[in-house]
């Protein structure tokens, strides 16, 4: 039997909250003109989506190129969920006092291996959507 749902869009703040309660997104970009996507853990500081990368050889490319970032969670029993994307520009941080202030011993990357590289994507665009068991 499939459930009823209905899709909304999520404001901002809605957006902001929802992407703070999980550990991994998934950062997409391109890779010697492809497609690419990597599931990364990440955190929030003033409107910009922080990560902690190791050495591989795209992470230097993507200085400041534009960067899609796709956090979400999807409850497969009851088809509902949610998904917000995040569009800006990323920056690799070299400066001492930001990698200093954008550390965080809380959020320790999953993958194994040296996260020699941080990377910054300016939040310039925030979209989200809901999918909800629809009123009967």
């Amino acid at each position: 039997m499939h459930n009823a749902t209905e899709l909304e869009s999520l404001d901002y703040k809605q957006c902001l909250a929802l992407m703070r309660t999980q550990a991994v997104g998934r950062l997409v970009f391109t890779d010697h003109a492809l497609p690419a996507v990597r599931p990364v853990n990440f955190t929030l500081r003033q409107g910009e989506v922080i990560l902690r990368l190791g050495r591989s050889p795209w992470v230097r490319r993507l200085d400041r190129t534009v960067v899609a970032f796709e956090v979400d969670e999807i409850d497969q029993a009851t088809h509902a969920g949610w998904s917000v994307v995040v569009v800006g520009k990323a920056r690799l941080l070299v400066d001492i006092d930001e990698l200093v202030t954008n550390s965080d011993p809380l959020h320790r990357s999953w993958a194994p291996g040296p996260r020699d590289h941080t990377l910054a994507i300016d939040m310039e665009q925030v979209t989200g959507r809901r999918l909800v068991a629809a009123a009967s």
